[in-house]
């Protein structure tokens, strides 16, 4: 599993090619998406990875270059599952 699984989850849950940062239903979907396929990952770390992604990125928000922020910020540059 990894990030394409995420990304396909959310393709199911949230019909849309754009991340929306004020929308709770949508960054709930997401940490709760990512606490299942990371679980070892904690919810105020997969927050202040959201926080920083929806600062960072312009809207609108392409969800590949959201997750890809998300991947960056949670494992680093070296690593992205």
């Amino acid at each position: 599993m990894g990030w394409d699984e995420v990304d396909n989850k959310m393709k199911r849950h949230i019909d849309s090619l754009f991340v929306s940062c004020t929308e709770k239903y949508e960054r709930d979907t997401i940490k709760r998406i990512i606490r299942e396929e990371f679980p070892h990952i904690t919810e105020p770390v997969i927050d202040k990875a959201i926080d920083n992604c929806c600062q960072t990125i312009e809207p609108p928000r392409p969800r590949d270059k959201f997750f890809h922020c998300l991947s960056h910020k949670l494992f680093g540059a070296s690593r992205i599952p």
